[in-house]
């Protein structure tokens, strides 16, 4: 398995009908499918709800167990060896949508079925049975060499779902990972248990990435704006990719590099700060220092909620 770290920024392009095809092979090619694989790794060593990731931390001695890894892909873009678009239409199922406001895949790496993803590894478990690792759709029928797309719902489709739809009543897969209708969706969710260490007692962490200041605190999201604030939303550029080869890889290790593992414990009953012990909290607020690195390590200013794949440490190809 050989794995490419993510360099320059990619053209953004519109989502379908990527680019504009050249000559007379636009109508005389016809339409061939793509399917662009997705996996969460540790380093070269895929994860899964079975396996414990060691070497965490500060020192390396913390090691973690996947709960519940999702996130929303948009803006996902095709091009060819000469670096032209290709164009492109995603497949519609309850995994993928799309409307006059945007379209979406949803990827979900893991079930809550086994292992560290079963309901009662986590306290605050979220994660379904079912799971979706490829995104699908057809082409024109030029060779794929190189991908680039977003980590998050658009702002128009947020906006769209919000006004039109409650939560739990929003087409699928927008029917999920919603925070609630006053802020919108996460866009990344990961959620895992954190084992015991010598002496130490094990903790639980929550990495969840999504828009910052969206709307009036009594409404909707974006019912007062045309985008929330602070995007926060991952950018990925993969310069090197060949779908019949290569996925696109999630290292949670990268992810959480540079993380002390230690968080806030709270009161149950109060929820008060009654101490600190092993832990990983991000929510997407500047005032949670885990927040800092994670955001870092995704490629996104937190100053400012602006994306750069140059910097996105996480996303990665592997073969």
């Amino acid at each position: 398995m050989t794995m490419f770290a993510k360099p320059a920024r990619l053209p953004v392009l519109a989502l379908l009908a990527v680019g504009t095809a050249c000559g007379d092979d636009a109508t005389t090619t016809s339409p061939q499918p793509f399917a662009i694989r997705f996996a969460a790794l540790a380093g070269a060593q895929p994860v899964s709800c079975t396996s414990e990731v060691p070497g965490l931390g500060p020192a390396g001695s913390n090691s973690i167990g996947l709960s519940d890894l999702r996130f929303y892909v948009s803006d996902l873009q095709l091009f060819g060896a000469d670096g032209e678009a290709i164009a492109s239409t995603l497949d519609q199922d309850e995994f993928q949508y799309a409307s006059p406001a945007g379209s979406v895949a949803l990827v979900d790496l893991t079930s809550n079925l086994e292992g560290s993803c079963s309901d009662t590894t986590t306290t605050a478990a979220e994660g379904t049975a079912r799971t979706h690792d490829a995104i699908t759709g057809t082409t024109l029928g030029e060779p794929i060499a190189a991908i680039s797309f977003n980590v998050g719902v658009p702002q128009a489709l947020m906006r769209e779902t919000i006004a039109t739809y409650s939560p739990e009543g929003a087409p699928s897969p927008l029917d999920e990972m919603y925070w609630n209708w006053a802020s919108g969706y996460r866009h990344l969710v990961m959620n895992f248990a954190i084992g015991a260490t010598g002496s130490e007692a094990g903790g639980e962490g929550y990495v969840h990435v999504g828009s910052r200041n969206c709307g009036p605190e009594d409404g909707l999201a974006l019912e007062d704006r045309e985008t929330c604030e602070f995007l926060n939303t991952p950018a990925v550029s993969l310069p090197l990719f060949d779908p019949t080869f290569d996925s696109v890889g999630l290292d949670i290790t990268r992810l959480l590099q540079g993380l002390d593992f230690v968080a806030p414990v709270y009161d149950t009953e109060t929820f008060e700060v009654i101490g600190e012990g092993p832990g990983v909290e991000c929510h997407s607020s500047p005032t949670q220092p885990d927040c800092l690195g994670v955001f870092g390590n995704l490629g996104i200013d937190m100053a400012s909620g602006a994306a750069d794949p140059a910097q996105n440490a996480a996303f990665v190809v592997t073969r």
